[in-house]
């Protein structure tokens, strides 16, 4: 099945027919009606059982936080989410860039501006025309998430997520810290150290903005780095070196890149009969078992994949195919240490740098990242504001007060607008959720 919007409708069409399969991916909050429809399986005694490798690897917490998302109230365990244990997400910079420049890692926010300032005026990537981007993030404010965190903004993929602030669970696009960021990237814009085409920059202009050489530092995903970045600019640069940005705090702030233990639900069981269950839960704790790392990476040996002298090879024709791929649904310090061991027995000699360098930019990224107090926060809570969801207010007025358009005391307008036009409420259902999870 298709993805996003399609795969939702064609299981919705499932749905309706009453052909709901065993085993799916819930999507866009559906899980919560099916959950009230009685129509999912309740896995709450029975994962513990039949998915000990799901279940004993999952801190409790978490699943405290997932009983505490249960639409029926009762404290029960109907879906089994995307848990990440260890931060996929982070600043990267041209370490090459640096070295040509005689420069070192930035770690104040004074070092990092002069950075971005040499990477404009120095002519980094050695073309002669000095069109380097210094710092590049895309449309609607997004993958600028290590920026906001100078400031201590809690920020999810370019949106603002929440997080204690004195004291109290608020959304981060509201608080003193977020006008703060806001007034630091209006003076990057100006003067031309953050790329002035970020608004308009939708995903493929941005990386090809990357893989051309043109942008000193991004932020995003460490596991992706090597595809979208590493790779394509080996192949005309094969000197290339990329590195990670450590937590750069602004002065009177404790920077962070922003951490979720707890994703999107990533497997839901149809409610359908105990022996269903107990069989798909079986085939769960074997996709999410490290000794099956191979199977669920690679596929079946001697189908997908032969192994001599520790040596694997893949058969050509899989090795542009996902098909015979099982996504586990938890990633920790052991699956990723297991995952580049795996690769690097794969890959010839002369193509291992570059799994090493996503390797070593995967483990330097960690000291940065803080797991967020709105950690797993249900989406309910947003249940009559769609505008307070999507983040529709924040993202005019960050918008408008970056690229000039709006002084930074607009800011305070916003708030105002924010909280009248379903803010208040929204923090009220939020702030009750925690105190719930917190008891």
């Amino acid at each position: 099945m298709g993805w996003g919007n399609n795969y939702l409708q064609k299981l919705q069409t499932r749905i309706a027919s009453g052909d709901l399969p065993d085993l799916f991916i819930p999507w866009n909050g559906i899980e919560n009606d099916l959950a009230k429809q009685g129509a999912l399986a309740d896995l709450t005694d029975l994962l513990p059982k039949y998915a000990p490798h799901v279940y004993d690897r999952i801190p409790q917490e978490i699943w405290d936080v997932v009983k505490s998302s249960d639409p029926t109230g009762q404290g029960k365990i109907y879906y089994i989410p995307a848990v990440t244990l260890t931060s996929d997400y982070g600043g990267f910079i041209r370490q090459d860039w640096l070295d040509k420049l005689g420069l070192s890692m930035p770690k104040t926010q004074e070092e990092y501006v002069k950075v971005l300032t040499a990477f404009r005026d120095q002519d980094p990537n050695g073309n002669g025309q000095k069109d380097e981007l210094p710092v590049s993030g895309r449309e609607l404010g997004r993958w600028m998430d290590n920026i906001f965190g100078m400031y201590g903004v809690a920020m999810f993929e370019g949106y603002p997520a929440w997080d204690l602030y004195d004291g109290e669970l608020t959304y981060s696009g509201v608080t003193p810290n977020m006008k703060d960021a806001l007034q630091f990237m209006n003076k990057l814009y100006k003067e031309n150290l953050l790329d002035n085409n970020t608004f308009l920059n939708k995903g493929n202009d941005w990386w090809s903005r990357i893989t051309s050489e043109k942008v000193g530092t991004w932020f995003h995903n460490a596991h992706g780095v090597q595809i979208t970045a590493i790779d394509p600019i080996a192949k005309v640069n094969p000197d290339v070196k990329i590195a990670a940005l450590p937590a750069i705090s602004a002065e009177g702030y404790k920077g962070f890149t922003t951490h979720t233990n707890i994703g999107a639900p990533t497997w839901a069981v149809a409610n359908k009969s105990e022996e269903t269950t107990i069989n798909v839960l079986k085939v769960i704790d074997w996709i999410n078992n490290p000794a099956n790392a191979k199977a669920t990476n690679l596929g079946i040996e001697g189908m997908h994949y032969t192994e001599e002298n520790g040596k694997i090879k893949v058969s050509a024709a899989e090795k542009n195919t996902q098909e015979n791929i099982l996504y586990p649904s938890i990633t920790d310090k052991e699956s990723v240490e297991a995952l580049h061991e795996l690769t690097l027995n794969i890959l010839e000699d002369d193509q291992k740098w570059a799994e090493d360098m996503k390797y070593q930019i995967t483990m330097d990224i960690q000291p940065a990242a803080k797991t967020i107090a709105g950690d797993g926060i249900p989406s309910s809570i947003y249940e009559g504001f769609a505008d307070i969801k999507n983040h529709t207010l924040y993202q005019e007025y960050m918008t408008k007060i970056i690229i000039g358009e709006l002084p930074i005391d607009a800011f305070d307008e916003f708030v105002d607008k924010w909280k009248k036009t379903g803010g208040d409420e929204v923090t009220k259902r939020a702030r009750a959720w925690y105190s719930q999870l917190n008891k």
